[in-house]
């Protein structure tokens, strides 16, 4: 027989977690929005609309669970003290990367794996991008051709059973190397212990209008580490 002792009171009874459109809990973001201006940001930041996931990360990770104007459900937010945090993800299906341009009102007018078109209308057709590296990065930061589109799904390491997140990137450096995040996670064949890291990357150009001033900026890593069970 179950114990019956909230038919006599009912609001003790703990609610159920909130559902959300998808099965993703939360998003990790490396930057945020100030009017109408992108700011990169040194840690983590988190966004959910789930208050018990915000806690979660403030008590693990540093940072005070905040409201802001999201435009989907992940209405809370926090900015964490780390740039590194221990996931776990389940295999190379895990990552999705393509090539996206976005137009007004989020609408989008180019979708391509960099050679043919991934739309339905257009699938396989040649997508006509720039066949070099930095010709597709000139294009993109013009306005005129689309940039990467990288989707990276994982559990936290300090607790699994959270949920799925999330993290979006939208670097060409992380896409350079995808293949290689890709081949170690197949290596691993199964689900992979990892590091997501916000990795600071300094130089001097040697030309230009910053020459012989040093740059820098965070860029996103994963670094693969072996099965999550070996460190579990």
């Amino acid at each position: 027989m179950a114990v019956r002792i909230f038919e006599t009171d009912p609001d003790a009874r703990p609610k159920p977690r909130e559902m959300f459109a998808d099965d993703v809990v939360g998003r990790f973001r490396s930057g945020k929005t100030e009017g109408n201006r992108p700011i990169s940001l040194s840690t983590w930041r988190v966004t959910t609309g789930d208050p018990t996931v915000a806690e979660f990360i403030a008590s693990t990770y540093g940072g005070q669970v905040a409201e802001w104007e999201a435009r989907g459900e992940d209405s809370l937010e926090v900015i964490t003290d780390t740039a590194r945090v221990d996931i776990i993800v389940d295999g190379s299906d895990a990552i999705t990367d393509k090539l996206v341009l976005w137009g007004l009102g989020g609408v989008k007018i180019h979708e391509c794996d960099g050679i043919e078109f991934l739309d339905e209308e257009r699938r396989g057709q040649p997508c006509g991008c720039p066949a070099l590296f930095q010709e597709r990065k000139a294009a993109a930061k013009a306005g005129r051709g689309p940039k990467p589109d990288i989707q990276v799904k994982f559990r936290l390491a300090a607790n699994p059973d959270l949920g799925m997140f999330r993290f979006s990137s939208s670097s060409w450096d992380m896409l350079r190397v995808l293949h290689e995040y890709k081949d170690a996670l197949d290596a691993v064949d199964g689900p992979a212990r990892c590091t997501l890291i916000l990795e600071l990357v300094e130089f001097t150009p040697k030309s230009g209008p910053m020459a012989g001033r040093t740059v820098a900026y965070r860029r996103p890593v994963i670094k693969v580490h072996g099965p999550a069970s070996t460190d579990a």
